[in-house]
């Protein structure tokens, strides 16, 4: 398979398990037909709308790719449709999130240095590109955004991220860095759910814990 067919088909994956992402989360809910395709919609499409915006890549990717409304509307009504046969609309959503973290920080690293930009950026725009579509999901819907929970998240896809950048320097053909990293990034976030592992963080003591 050629490398714009992976990242082609990586990109329909991103967009079709982060929409499935979105409508589950709408679903807990309790929203209706048209703001279960809304919320489906802009998880799927709000990463890589903010790093073109940053990035300043106009217009924006999916206007020059319409495909990306329909992928979107497939997730929410396969999501829709699958309700009865999910055990927990929660963990379902927490595992598809995973599975478009993991493609999501690749294709914002890509993306990021198809417009010529720094290494560290790239990175940098793997990360946001993986995570802002949870997080203006989350927002329209009032919950605590993942990436602002004690578990690891952001950090996965920034390892993901500078694992595609890394590898690429190094001279690894850019098709199977795209599946290492995608790889890597999962299963960071795996573990991080299955064994419930803390992000890093550095607490000042209390004056009663001096």
């Amino acid at each position: 398979m050629e490398t714009a067919q992976i990242f082609a088909a990586l990109n329909v994956i991103g967009l079709f398990v982060f929409a499935i992402s979105g409508a589950l989360t709408a679903l807990r809910n309790d929203m209706d037909v048209f703001g279960v395709a809304m919320i489906a919609f802009v998880t799927g499409v709000g990463g890589g709308t903010i790093r073109d915006v940053l990035l300043g890549s106009f217009p924006v990717w999916w206007i020059a790719a319409p495909s990306a409304v329909f992928i979107c509307l497939a997730g929410a009504v396969i999501a829709t449709l699958a309700q009865p046969l999910i055990d927990s609309r929660l963990k379902a959503l927490i595992w598809a999130d995973a599975m478009g973290l993991a493609v999501f920080s690749v294709l914002g690293a890509q993306a990021a240095l198809a417009a010529e930009a720094p290494a560290v950026i790239a990175i940098f725009m793997g990360a946001v590109t993986a995570t802002f579509g949870g997080v203006v999901r989350d927002v329209l819907l009032n919950e605590p955004p993942l990436i602002l929970k004690q578990d690891i998240y952001a950090t996965a896809a920034l390892i993901g991220a500078g694992v595609f950048v890394g590898l690429l320097a190094a001279g690894v053909p850019e098709s199977l860095v795209a599946v290492i990293a995608a790889l890597t990034t999962f299963a960071i976030r795996a573990a991080a759910i299955i064994f419930n592992i803390p992000s890093p963080r550095y607490a000042r003591p209390r004056k009663s814990e001096l």
